[in-house]
């Protein structure tokens, strides 16, 4: 779900990283000593992530975990996804630097959005709120992506229902995925969350 150099008008590029870069200001001003290896944590788990492809038809996607990195990171998440879309773009040219604030909200936003909502009811129903926690920041990221290349470019209307479609098998992969992680993280290391 990278978005790569030269597709986006400056407007967006430009908002992107003032609300990224804001955000990530305030995380990291509100950082702590003793969190900063569970960011760094964080930062691995997104960055490895990327390198567990799916194939889905002719193409294929890869995990992107933002949802467990918002339930245990929250708005520490956005420099966990900032951090290692950074290294993405410098090491393997997924993204670029220009569009890393666009990207780092398109992945951090709905992750800590819908944990923000979601946390409060974890111990209620444990299992479907994982499910849902996991399955809705990836659907939220893809409804992001859309609108943003939409109103960036009129050129990509057909490309957009093949990411949704491309997409929908991840969602609930990575809804899977979060019911497992939390429920070991919540039976194991509840004061993680």
């Amino acid at each position: 779900m990278h978005i790569s150099e030269g597709i986006l008008n400056s407007e967006i590029l430009v908002a992107g990283w003032v609300v990224s870069g804001g955000i990530c200001a305030y995380a990291l001003y509100k950082l702590d000593f003793e969190s900063i290896p569970k960011v760094a944590m964080l930062t691995a788990l997104f960055f490895l992530g990327s390198f567990v492809h799916i194939p889905v038809g002719p193409s294929s996607v890869h995990l992107l975990f933002n949802a467990i990195i918002g339930a245990l990171g929250g708005l520490q998440a956005f420099l966990a996804i900032m951090i290692a879309l950074f290294f993405q773009a410098l090491l393997y040219g997924f993204g670029g630097i220009g569009v890393l604030g666009v990207n780092t909200f398109i992945m951090a936003a709905p992750a800590v959005l819908v944990w923000y909502f979601l946390r409060p009811h974890l111990s209620v129903k444990p299992n479907l709120i994982s499910f849902i926690g996991g399955f809705a920041p990836v659907l939220l990221s893809v409804a992001l992506l859309i609108t943003i290349l939409l109103i960036s470019s009129a050129r990509l209307d057909y490309a957009v229902y093949m990411i949704f479609i491309f997409n929908l098998p991840l969602m609930f992969i990575e809804g899977l995925i979060s019911v497992f992680a939390l429920r070991f993280i919540l039976r194991y290391k509840p004061n993680f969350l």
